[in-house]
């Protein structure tokens, strides 16, 4: 059977706390200051045994108007709502802030309990029960049926279980194959056990033993126990009031607001993109820069929205938004969310969540909204490609897209194992559009046409230069995935290092040729004491592509590179290197005179000659002096 929640809502003192106790036999009224002052302040909680043996979690909440933020920390996680309304006062404030914040928060299933019918003639009880017919009219709970019942006598009290059955039947179950999300509304030790939280399961599954995180703080811990309906349970389930035994956090390092998670693709965010509802009933409009009080699962933070269409949302409307927030918060694409105003308290709006962790949004592009629209809308194949698309050159892991679309983790899985995603590519470890890839392969070939176009003379474009191509946002790794791709489908060659067309070689136009003769003919002729490149003819020197030049003669290795002012014929080296293996071959260490007897040349040739040797193993350092190795 399912795993519901069933949450009670209603006007203070109309009767919600003892209609609980009367269905369940549990007084939800735990705290002292309630027994005193009569009335609910903080949440309740029982279970509710329904004929055919189903269990639902019930939650009793608070009705008066000073405790609106413990009634949301607990209606955030309800499958079904009983409103309950009493017949000696009919419809109040507090129900109507209730039915809004449960409309707000996306509850469509519930039933009406009209209490106190003892205490009413029939005719007034007729008048009240039409009263209250006409508030649900523009509700979704419009044709939710209407049950009078007395705590007190028993009255009604069948009729209203059969009434929550059927709610029961109706409603679906809420994900299991999905990520472990549980908000914390209680936190509390026992003796022998340590730490507890207590709260709803918003989805997935946690077993005991499982390591999990405490968000926002991070901090780890280990599920020692687990409770459901106060029997010790294996696992916890979507759906659930569970109650888990925790090690490895204190007490006081926890508190409502806080959220059990199970993987690490998730985090905490201070900015939101939502889609905002405005009650008509607002006494104001939103607008830019207005603080609010946002409530998401069991937290409460203040924040300042931002409409992005207009400088406010009108009563009645529906507007996007960015919700910037003055503390971290954990949200998914498709969480309710409601708002209220900072000062004087009252419900003003609410919203789903559509980008959890969001950029920095001012107005919009008309792809960017229809791909905020699909990310809640469309079919959960085009929901995942809209967030793709969205996210442009930094693509999105596929580990956040259960978190950053609302499709269930389980199913992300499927369709991307199936690619069943239309439009979207793996690369780099993350997922991107198909476009972005076309352009950042593009972006890459032109890159390296260009080069070769500016630098014919060498083989190739220096990788790292190749990857600062894209966009500096470009998701890490994404140059060099679209580099390799082209490396092997053979659109570009790896040539020392360089990256290059694999049609493209090095030409010297007829004057570079010229001029590449000369050089060869002046080291040639120079031998061991060449001119240093200022000394050079002033036909030579003065070339603008004197350097390139340089560089494709020293890579064709028609000349050595001894310094960037110095270059040898390798014909002079070689014999040099000859010489010296010939006639100090075995001997040493040997410092600059002894090698000057094979090499004799002053020092401004003979130490960079030395160290060239060295690279090349003709010579090895050995302290202050050199071995000739044998050839």
């Amino acid at each position: 059977m399912p795993h519901l929640v069933l949450g009670t809502a209603g006007h203070i003192d109309h009767g919600k706390t003892a209609l609980v106790r009367a269905l369940t036999g549990v007084d939800t009224d735990r705290l002292a200051e309630e027994k005193r002052r009569g009335i609910t302040i903080d949440l309740g909680f029982a279970n509710l045994r329904l004929p055919d043996g189903q269990e639902l979690a019930v939650v009793d909440v608070p009705g008066h108007e000073a405790f609106i933020r413990n009634m949301l920390a607990g209606a955030t996680g309800i499958d079904i709502v009983l409103l309950v309304i009493a017949a000696d006062e009919g419809v109040m404030p507090q129900t109507r802030e209730h039915l809004a914040i449960v409309d707000l928060l996306g509850v469509r299933c519930g039933v009406v309990a009209i209490t106190k019918v003892d205490l009413v003639e029939r005719e007034w009880l007729d008048l009240v029960m039409e009263d209250v017919r006409a508030a649900l009219a523009d509700t979704p709970f419009a044709d939710a049926p209407l049950v009078p019942v007395s705590a007190r006598t028993g009255e009604g009290l069948d009729a209203l279980v059969a009434a929550i059955a059927d709610a029961a039947r109706a409603t679906a179950e809420r994900d299991h194959d999905d990520l472990f999300r549980l908000p914390i509304d209680r936190v509390f030790t026992i003796r022998g056990t340590g730490t507890v939280v207590t709260g709803t399961v918003w989805s997935g599954r946690l077993r005991v033993g499982a390591a999990v995180r405490v968000l926002p703080q991070d901090l780890h811990a280990r599920v020692r126990g687990a409770q459901v309906h106060g029997r010790d349970a294996p696992c916890v389930s979507a759906g659930q009031r569970a109650a888990l035994a925790l090690a490895g956090v204190e007490r006081d390092q926890l508190g409502r607001g806080d959220v059990i998670v199970a993987d690490e693709a998730w985090a905490a965010t201070t900015r939101l993109t939502a889609l905002v509802r405005v009650l008509p009933a607002s006494p104001w409009p939103l607008r830019t820069r207005q603080r609010v009080r946002f409530h998401l699962g069991t937290a409460e933070i203040m924040g300042r929205v931002r409409p992005l269409d207009a400088p406010e949302i009108p009563p009645g409307q529906t507007g996007w938004a960015q919700l910037r927030l003055e503390g971290p918060v954990v949200a998914r694409a498709g969480d309710r969310f409601v708002l209220r105003s900072y000062s004087p308290v009252t419900t003003i709006a609410g919203g789903v969540v559509v980008e959890p962790v969001a950029p920095a949004r001012r107005r919009r592009t008309p792809d960017e909204r229809a791909a905020l629209e699909a990310i809640i809308t469309a079919p959960p194949e085009a929901a995942i490609a809209a967030r793709v698309r969205l996210a442009g050159w930094a693509g999105v892991s596929p580990a956040r897209l259960p978190i950053e679309t609302p499709v269930p983790s389980a199913r992300v899985e499927a369709l991307l194992r199936e690619r069943n995603v239309p439009g979207v590519a793996p690369a780099a470890g993350r997922l991107f559009a198909a476009p972005v890839l076309a352009q950042a392969r593009e972006t890459i070939l032109r890159t390296v046409a260009e080069h070769h176009d500016r630098e014919p003379l060498r083989p190739g474009i220096d990788r790292e230069e190749l990857r600062r191509a894209l966009p500096p946002y470009a998701a890490p790794g994404l140059a060099d995935h679209v580099i390799a791709a082209a490396l092997d489908d053979g659109t570009l060659r790896s040539d020392e290092g360089l990256i290059a067309l694999a049609s493209f070689r090095p030409t010297l136009t007829p004057d570079q040729q010229r001029a590449r003769d000369a050089v060869l003919d002046l080291l040639e002729r120079a031998g061991l004491t060449p001119p240093l490149l200022d000394e050079w003819p002033a036909d030579l020197r003065s070339r603008p592509d004197l350097r390139a030049l340089l560089k494709a003669m020293e890579r064709a290795r028609q000349i050595v590179a001894l310094g960037p002012e110095l270059y040898m014929a390798p014909s002079a080296l070689e014999a040099a290197a000859l010489a010296v293996r010939r006639a100090l071959a075995g001997r040493g260490p040997l410092g600059p005179a002894e090698f000057k007897e094979s090499i004799p040349v002053s020092r401004k040739y003979l130490i960079p000659i030395l160290e060239y040797f060295d690279r090349i193993g003709v010579t090895q350092r050995v302290g202050d002096g050199r071995l000739v190795r044998p050839g």
